[in-house]
C-alpha cells in the first residue's frame, strides 16, 4: 500500500515544486518593489505636457508594481496548497474493489484527498473489465450505491472509463442545486447590448454568476463589458480569488485614458455546499434574494471599475435556504424601478411575483420594466436569477 500512495502523491505537488512556485512568488515581488523604487529625474521640467506624461509614466509603474504583487500572491497561494492523502479501511478498500470488479471496472489505486477548501474526495485509479466503455456520470452511480450516499464527479476528473487506466475523482454531492436564467432587452436603436454577463462553475459546488455594464451603448460597451466578463473568467479559473482578480482588472481599466471603459460589475459567488451567497459589486446595483414572500437588498455604495486607480473590494455574505432565489440586474432595469423610497417597489414587485422558475422570473421582472418605461427602451437590460434547492441527502 505504500507504493499506492508514493504513486498518488506524484501527482500531488511534491516538496521539489512548492520550492520553485515559493521561488516564483518571490521573484514577482522583488520585481514589484524595484517598480516602486526606481528613481525619479530631477530635471525640471517647464511645459505642462511633459509634466503630465511624467506623471502617467509613474502611475504606470506603481499599477505595474500594484499587479506583480497581485501576482505574486496568487502564486504563494498555490505553492501553499496542502493536500492529505489516507487510505480508505482495508476491507472496505477491498470490498469496493470487488464491487466494481463485477461491474467490469478494474481498479488500481484507491484513496482519499483532503485539502485544498475542496473537502474529502475519492480518488481512483481505474479502467473498464469486461464491459463497454462507461462515463464518470455511470461510474459515479455505481459507487454510490455501494457507500449508499450520493457522490458527483469533480471537475478535474476523467470524462470516461476507457481500456486504459486513468484517474478518477468524486465527492459527496453538494447540499443544494443550482439553476439560471437570463432575459435581457438592447437599447432601441442599438444592435448589440452593452450588458454582457456569465454563469460558471469555478470549483466543485461553487458557482459565480456576473453582469458587467459597460459606460454608454453600443459596440464599444459591448466591447468593455465583455472584456471584464472575460478577464474575470479566466482569472478565477487561474485560481485568483475575485477580490484580486477585481482589483488587477480595476487598475489595468484605471491605466486607459478613454472615460468610454468605466464598466460596472456585480459578482455573486453561491457556495452550494455551505448554502451562502458571497455579491461583490463594483458600481453595480442592487441585487435581491426572494424567500418566499420576503425579499431582501443587497446593496454597496461602490464606483465603477476604472474610476480610481487602486480600490478596496467589499463583500457582502448572505445565508441560503431551499427554493431561495437570487436576483441581479444591469443599470438599465433598476432604474426603472428606483424611486424616492430607493427600490422599495421592486421589491414590493419581486415579493409579489409567486413563481420559483427563474427564467419566469426573469422574463417577468423584465416585461415589468419595459412596461414602466411606456414600451421603450431607453437603455439596456439584463436580468440573471438564479434558484438554489436543497438536494434530498
Amino acid at each position: 500500500m505504500s507504493r499506492t500512495l508514493e504513486n498518488i502523491e506524484g501527482y500531488l505537488f511534491p516538496e521539489y515544486s512548492k520550492r520553485k512556485l515559493h521561488c516564483l512568488s518571490k521573484t514577482y515581488e522583488e520585481l514589484a518593489r524595484m517598480y516602486r523604487d526606481i528613481p525619479q529625474e530631477q530635471t525640471v521640467i517647464q511645459h505642462r505636457s511633459d509634466v503630465l506624461y511624467r506623471n502617467q509614466i509613474i502611475e504606470s509603474k506603481m499599477i505595474f508594481a500594484r499587479h506583480l504583487e497581485e501576482i505574486s500572491g496568487a502564486v504563494e497561494e498555490v505553492a501553499d496548497t496542502v493536500m492529505h492523502v489516507s487510505v480508505p479501511v482495508e476491507h472496505k478498500r477491498k470490498a469496493l474493489i470487488q464491487y466494481l470488479k463485477k461491474q467490469g471496472i478494474i481498479v488500481k489505486e484507491m484513496v482519499f484527498l483532503e485539502g485544498s477548501g475542496a473537502g474529502r474526495r475519492l480518488s481512483l485509479v481505474a479502467r473498464q473489465g469486461l464491459r463497454r466503455e462507461l462515463d464518470v456520470d455511470e461510474f459515479a452511480g455505481l459507487i454510490s450505491v455501494f457507500l449508499d450516499k450520493r457522490l458527483v464527479p469533480c471537475m478535474e476528473s476523467a470524462a470516461v472509463l476507457t481500456k486504459s487506466y486513468d484517474t478518477f475523482l468524486f465527492e459527496d454531492e453538494p447540499r443544494f442545486t443550482l439553476m439560471s436564467a437570463m432575459s435581457r432587452a438592447v437599447k432601441e436603436d442599438e444592435k448589440v447590448s452593452g450588458d454582457n454577463y456569465s454563469v460558471e462553475e469555478i470549483a466543485e459546488g461553487n458557482v459565480i454568476l456576473m453582469i458587467a455594464d459597460g459606460m454608454g451603448s453600443g459596440e464599444q460597451a459591448c466591447k468593455d463589458s465583455c472584456c471584464v466578463i472575460e478577464f474575470m473568467e479566466k482569472f478565477l479559473e487561474a485560481g485568483f480569488q475575485k477580490e484580486k482578480a477585481l482589483t488587477m482588472i480595476n487598475a489595468a481599466i484605471a491605466a486607459q485614458t478613454q472615460c468610454c471603459n468605466l464598466t460596472t460589475l456585480d459578482v455573486c459567488e453561491v457556495n452550494l455546499h455551505r448554502g451562502e451567497a458571497e455579491f461583490m459589486k463594483a458600481g453595480a446595483a442592487a441585487s435581491f434574494r426572494k424567500r418566499g414572500t420576503q425579499v431582501d437588498e443587497i446593496l454597496s455604495e461602490t464606483l465603477p471599475l476604472g474610476s480610481l486607480t487602486q480600490i478596496t473590494p467589499m463583500t457582502q455574505t448572505i445565508g441560503l435556504m431551499d427554493s431561495d432565489m437570487l436576483i441581479l440586474l444591469s443599470d438599465g432595469v433598476a432604474d426603472c424601478f428606483e424611486t424616492d423610497n430607493g427600490y422599495n417597489r421592486l421589491k414590493e414587485i419581486i415579493a409579489g411575483c409567486h413563481t420559483t422558475n427563474p427564467k419566469e422570473m426573469s422574463d417577468y421582472l423584465l416585461r415589468y420594466a419595459i412596461n414602466c418605461q411606456a414600451g421603450r427602451i431607453r437603455d439596456d437590460m439584463t436580468i440573471l436569477t438564479a434558484g438554489v434547492w436543497e438536494n434530498n441527502m
